[in-house]
C-alpha cells in the first residue's frame, strides 16, 4: 500500500492543480503497454470495456505456465478504471426512414455517456479490452472509433487488454465504481471516418472509387453462412481481412501486429492503403478493428468505417452482392 503525506493547500489551488496533472500527458500512440499505462493511471481516464459487471469486481485467477503468469479467469479492472458496457454504446436509430440496430448514437446522447463515465474535458483516455480474442479486442476498437467521430483525439487502447495487464504482473482491482460524472463534450462530428449507405451505393456504381475490406469471417464472406435477414456474401470487389489476421496470441493475451506486418498483409489481400479503404462487417464491431489498423496504425486516413454494414445494406432491394456459394 502506498502512504503520502497529507498538506493543507487551499481549496481552489488544489483543485485547479490536480485537474492540470490529470490532463498534463499525451498518449504515445494508438497503442500503450501497460508498463506505460500503470504509470500514467493518475493521468489518464481507464475505460474499460471488458465484459459484465461480474467481471469487472471479481478477483481474477492467475496460475504460472512454463514461467509465464497466465490469467485462467481475465476478471477485476484496472485500478480507477470506468465500467462500460459494451451493450450500451451502440443504439437503433432510423436513418432514412430504415431502423438499423447497433448504430453509432446521436451527439447529444454519446456526450451524456461518456460524461456518465467520470471523463473530463482534455483528459487522455485509455480504452481497456478483456484481450483475449479479435472480437473482444474490437469491443475497444469500436468505442475508440465512437470517441474519435466525436473529436476525442488524446486516446489509446491497451495492447492486450485486461489479459496482459495480469500477464505483466499489473494489480487488479475488484470495487464496484464509484464514478462522479464528467464535462467531457462531444466537439466534432467527423464524417471523415464514417461511410452511409450512400456512400457505399455510390462507391459499388463507380467501381474503383472506393476499395471495400471485409471484416467478417471467411465464411460469411464467402456466402457459405448468413446470419439472418442478412444478404449472403460480401459487397462487390471487396477483399476479405477476417478477424483471425488482426490480431495474435501468445498464449496470454490477443495483442495488434507491427505496422509492417498490416502493411505487407493488406497488399497481400490486394488492398491500396493509398485510395480510399470503405471497412465494414455485419454490424460495425469487427469493421472498428479493421478501421483501427487501416487509419490509426498503417496511417490511411482516407480509411471509413461502414456503420450501418451489412445489416443496414441488406434492407435496400437494389443493393448488389457477391455471392461465390451461391447458396440460398
Amino acid at each position: 500500500m502506498n502512504f503520502k503525506k497529507f498538506v493543507f493547500v487551499p481549496v481552489a489551488f488544489a483543485a485547479a492543480f490536480a485537474a492540470q496533472s490529470a490532463f498534463a500527458v499525451d498518449v504515445p500512440g494508438p497503442l500503450v503497454d501497460p508498463a506505460w499505462l500503470n504509470a500514467h493511471l493518475n493521468d489518464v481516464k481507464v475505460l474499460q470495456v471488458s465484459g459484465p459487471m461480474k467481471d469487472f469486481t471479481t478477483a481474477p485467477e492467475i496460475k504460472d505456465v512454463n514461467g509465464k503468469k497466465v490469467a485462467v479467469n481475465v476478471s477485476g479492472h484496472v485500478p480507477g478504471a470506468s465500467f462500460v458496457d459494451f451493450k450500451a454504446i451502440r443504439v437503433e436509430r432510423e436513418i432514412d426512414g430504415k431502423k438499423v440496430k447497433d448504430m453509432i448514437p446521436d451527439k447529444a446522447a454519446f456526450e451524456k455517456l461518456v460524461q456518465a463515465w467520470g471523463v473530463n474535458k482534455g483528459q487522455a483516455i485509455v480504452i481497456v479490452p478483456k484481450g483475449l480474442s479479435t472480437p473482444d479486442v474490437d469491443k475497444a476498437t469500436r468505442l475508440y472509433w465512437q470517441l474519435k467521430y466525436y473529436g476525442q483525439d488524446n486516446m489509446a487502447i491497451l495492447n492486450g487488454g485486461m489479459a496482459q495487464w495480469l500477464a505483466d504482473g499489473m494489480t487488479a482491482a475488484t470495487d464496484a465504481p464509484s464514478v462522479t460524472a464528467g464535462d467531457w463534450v462531444a466537439t466534432a462530428e467527423r464524417k471523415n471516418i464514417l461511410a452511409t449507405y450512400q456512400d457505399v451505393k455510390r462507391a459499388v456504381e463507380h467501381p474503383g472509387s472506393a476499395e471495400f475490406a471485409d471484416a467478417r469471417p471467411s465464411n460469411q464472406y464467402m456466402g457459405v453462412f448468413t446470419k439472418p435477414k442478412e444478404r449472403s456474401g460480401h459487397l462487390p470487389n471487396a477483399k476479405n481481412v477476417p478477424p483471425d489476421l488482426l490480431t495474435y496470441a501468445d498464449g496470454s493475451s490477443a495483442r495488434f501486429l507491427p505496422k509492417a506486418s498490416y502493411e505487407a498483409m493488406l497488399k497481400q489481400v490486394g488492398l491500396n492503403p493509398g485510395k480510399e479503404i470503405i471497412d465494414y462487417c455485419n454490424t460495425g464491431h469487427l469493421a472498428s478493428g479493421l478501421w483501427f489498423v487501416t487509419h490509426e496504425i498503417v496511417g490511411d486516413k482516407k480509411a471509413r468505417l461502414y456503420d450501418g454494414s451489412i445489416v443496414e445494406y441488406s434492407m435496400y432491394d437494389g443493393a448488389k452482392m457477391t455471392n461465390p456459394a451461391n447458396l440460398k
